[in-house]
């Protein structure tokens, strides 16, 4: 009896440490064990924080809205441009290549302002795409592949050398042909934000409530499903004005539509074309080929990801040619399965001890 109960605790034992091991293994598949989804915000001031105090600049409330499974880096540097001949490149600062060693699952790039003054888009402008076309190409480039996502900038009025109608006729028309040609999305914080002056005291920069309405406005572009079926607050702070779908449009959109801030509704994105006021928006019509677009890049990285019909107007988001919306394709996240092994093993684990209590 003395031996088959030594044989009964061992076997205890040996059982307990399956199921020790099983459950290891069952948390280590799931979420709680997950990667975080990193994502890195380049920009000028809009993304570095001027207007917001610490702690509440863009980055850091969009990180608040997405949740424990990201996280959220700020790479903005204020008054830069991403015209290379600017008074401010971009490319000239060390955030550029602290952006590219993150090796981001989703890249959000917010430039236009900066570049729209005169003295950086007269005699420049023809630059505009090529270059920024050079940045993403970098980005989609790196090993991980990031999604990538451009702003559509805003200013409520001509402030801070920034001309408003050059800034909305010229140069965001010329991102989303950027958009267009590295199968980017757009963010269209533009149309999303315009009406609402109390979010930017000085015209341009948002205060702490916008900030705060500007994160969780493009967390639910990153997160919206991949069917765009779900509706998200446009103005996400409470008292929303009105709801407007995350849904990607269609692809032969008016590049010039805006969106009925109230009720507007887009589209899934369709297999045609981009086209509207501005004219095609596809790669062949962007200026500045992938080769030209890679030249001078801080790491030499080379190649893209170049799509052709892209859409040219969301809502507040949208797919490039047939693409899933937001990041839910980024990691696949499997149900912990070997949970019912788990289960099996308690249940050897019961009988076991059964066993030994009756001998």
């Amino acid at each position: 009896m003395h031996r088959e109960g030594n044989a009964s605790v061992c076997a205890l034992v040996a059982c307990a440490a399956l199921v020790a091991t099983t459950l290891l293994l069952a948390f280590a598949s799931s979420d709680a064990w997950a990667a975080p989804i990193k994502v890195a915000c380049i920009g000028a001031s809009t993304t570095s924080g001027d207007g917001s105090t610490a702690g509440h600049h863009f980055p850091d409330e969009l990180g608040i809205a997405l949740g424990g499974g990201y996280q959220v880096k700020n790479f903005g540097v204020s008054g830069t441009t991403m015209l290379k001949t600017g008074d401010n490149p971009y490319w000239k600062h060390a955030e550029l290549n602290q952006a590219i060693a993150y090796q981001a699952d989703i890249a959000i790039f917010w430039f236009g302002g900066n570049d729209a003054k005169p003295q950086n888009w007269t005699g420049h402008m023809a630059e505009f795409i090529t270059d920024y076309e050079a940045m993403i190409a970098m980005f989609q480039a790196l090993p991980s592949h990031p999604k990538t996502y451009l702003f559509l900038s805003m200013v409520i009025h001509d402030v801070e050398g920034i001309p408003k109608m050059v800034l909305e006729q010229q140069v965001l028309p010329e991102i989303k042909q950027v958009a267009a040609a590295k199968g980017s999305f757009v963010i269209n914080y533009h149309d999303a934000f315009i009406t609402h002056p109390e979010y930017f005291p000085d015209g341009v920069h948002p205060n702490d409530p916008g900030t705060t309405a500007i994160g969780k406005f493009v967390a639910n572009i990153l997160t919206v499903p991949s069917d765009g079926g779900t509706d998200v607050p446009l103005d996400a702070t409470a008292g929303s004005d009105g709801d407007a779908a995350a849904a990607p449009p269609s692809k032969g959109d008016d590049a010039g539509a805006s969106l009925d801030a109230a009720s507007g509704k887009t589209q899934p994105p369709s297999s045609s074309g981009a086209s509207g006021s501005m004219g095609p928006a596809s790669s062949a019509g962007a200026s500045g080929s992938a080769s030209q677009a890679n030249s001078g890049s801080p790491n030499g990285a080379s190649g893209s990801n170049s799509t052709t019909g892209a859409p040219s107007n969301g809502a507040n988001g949208y797919t490039p040619s047939g693409g899933g919306t937001g990041c839910s394709a980024l990691r696949a996240r499997p149900a912990p399965q070997e949970m019912a092994w788990v289960g099996c093993a308690l249940l050897g684990l019961l009988a076991l001890r059964r066993r030994s209590q009756g001998k």
